[in-house]
């Protein structure tokens, strides 16, 4: 009864409030009509040839299409002046991750903040910038190459197969953005285009210089959007949208629909994208889409290492899961199987649990080996008559928990916070001992697993990168498991 109250309440509390706002808003129309019939029996007085004051201040037709005549004009010529992307939360939230995280990155002395905000214009880089030149002497230590996820929502979309998740994944690199299913462009030009100088070409995605990393990441970290992938309500998505609650970025579409504007850094008219924002009208169709934080779609980033054919894969799963129910890693697992026809699989000594309070529960473990099984879909079918299993990949997948053996201080907070290591990310705020509590037991984890894996992860593969045989690495026997297509 308490959870069927707790789901209720939200959409309760939002249609209260939409109808209160309604009313209010019905008011106000009513208090400008009759400001305008006032005006005009004060003209009519004035020697017009109408002597009944009562009959020149009544609420005729033409008053009230002159009302929203005016609003109009006012909202449509407000929609060209000001981008959308400018007036929401997007920006005030895009420059303070910049000053919180990029900017804390640069050596000290460089910044020259601006003495009032605090902001500097140099913190953020392009994204195409993000990683070592080829002919850097560096090259050859392969630096991260950076995938960031976000959710391009389809709460409006057509797609009945995905009328749940309402979204599609989204990624930006830098080198290309874009998404599977509409099709990609390029972040950068490494070489000129046949026929195109890098003089003459090209549009980059996101803008003149090609969108940049202090912006790619706040959308991937906009989780409060009037459209939320999956979360998305249609009485809470009216509401956020109208009080401007909204975190979310329109951008070109990177598909066919968007050759002319997949470019740009923000639709030129606002207009149209905040009425389609409101009503949950997003789609893929249009030459702009609204993208919003990646774990509307799926939240571990795995979807697109799989999509990648990544051979090893590390999840770390920090999301809020006080029950260890594995939500986001069995959303995850479900979309790589239906979309991607990969089964990802686990042993059966799976032994992440939820928090040990009881000591006589059986002790738990920080990480789990899964294979993803690119067998079922990439196998050459001349060379074998059934998946070949050393084909596949390695997941490792890490998760915090309590299990008893964690250090005294983090035992400590643990025993006054009983949320933790789970607490809700809706606390944005941390006191020092809650930071270090969480640093210290992702230390203690990493070490714990390198002590309990077989062999160093580095040797998981042979040479000619065929995946090893492991005791925590389920072994499928060929002909079981998921679809099998030949490529």
């Amino acid at each position: 009864m308490r959870s069927l109250l707790s789901r209720l309440t939200l959409p309760a509390l939002a249609a209260i409030a939409v109808v209160s706002l309604l009313v209010a808003l019905s008011v106000l129309d009513a208090w400008l009509v009759d400001l305008a019939c006032a005006y005009r029996a004060t003209l009519c007085q004035g020697g017009n040839g109408i002597s009944d004051p009562e009959f020149a201040a009544a609420p005729r037709p033409q008053v009230v299409l002159l009302v929203v005549s005016v609003l109009a004009v006012i909202g449509l010529g407000a929609g060209l002046l000001i981008r959308t992307n400018r007036f929401s939360l997007h920006a005030m939230y895009r420059a303070r991750l910049i000053r919180a995280y990029l900017g804390a990155s640069r050596p000290a002395g460089e910044r020259r903040p601006d003495p009032f905000t605090g902001f500097d214009e140099a913190d953020n880089l392009q994204l195409a910038c993000v990683g070592l030149e080829r002919d850097s002497p560096l090259a050859s230590k392969r630096p991260p190459f950076h995938v960031i996820n976000i959710a391009l929502n389809l709460v409006g979309g057509r797609n009945l197969a995905w009328q749940d998740r309402k979204a599609e994944s989204f990624t930006v690199t830098p080198l290309h953005a874009g998404a599977m299913q509409l099709g990609y462009r390029r972040t950068r030009l490494e070489t000129p285009m046949e026929g195109l100088s890098l003089a003459e070409d090209p549009r980059y995605y996101g803008g003149d210089r090609g969108i940049s990393l202090g912006t790619a990441l706040t959308i991937s970290g906009a989780a409060a959007s009037p459209n939320m992938g999956y979360h998305s309500s249609p009485a809470v998505t009216f509401l956020m949208a109208l009080f401007n609650a909204r975190l979310g970025c329109w951008l070109g579409n990177p598909g066919a629909n968007g050759e002319d504007t997949f470019h740009l850094s923000s639709p030129q008219q606002a207009l149209r994208p905040f009425i389609d924002e409101m009503f949950g009208r997003t789609d893929d169709t249009n030459g702009y889409v609204y993208l919003s934080d990646g774990g509307h779609f799926e939240n571990l980033g795995l979807y697109e290492m799989v999509l990648r054919r990544c051979r090893l894969v590390i999840v770390s799963d920090a999301s809020c899961d006080e029950e260890c129910s594995l939500q986001d890693l069995g959303n995850a697992i479900r979309k790589i199987r239906i979309d991607l026809g990969v089964p990802i699989e686990f042993s059966s000594d799976f032994k992440i649990r939820k928090r040990r309070d009881d000591p006589s529960a059986p002790p738990g473990r920080y990480w789990a080996l899964g294979r993803i099984r690119y067998s079922c879909v990439d196998r050459r079918w001349e060379t074998s008559k059934g998946p070949d299993s050393e084909y596949d990949g390695v997941l490792l997948y890490v998760k915090p928990g309590l299990y008893g053996g964690e250090p005294r201080d983090v035992f400590n907070y643990a025993s006054v916070s009983k949320a933790f290591p789970h607490e809700s990310t809706a606390d944005q705020f941390f006191s020092e001992e809650q930071f270090e509590s969480y640093r210290i037991l992702g230390s203690h984890a990493v070490d714990s697993i390198a002590a309990e894996l077989e062999m160093p992860l580095s040797e998981l593969f042979t040479e000619e990168g065929r995946l090893k045989v492991l005791t925590h690495v389920p072994h499928v026997p060929a002909g079981a498991g998921g679809p099998r297509h030949e490529t």
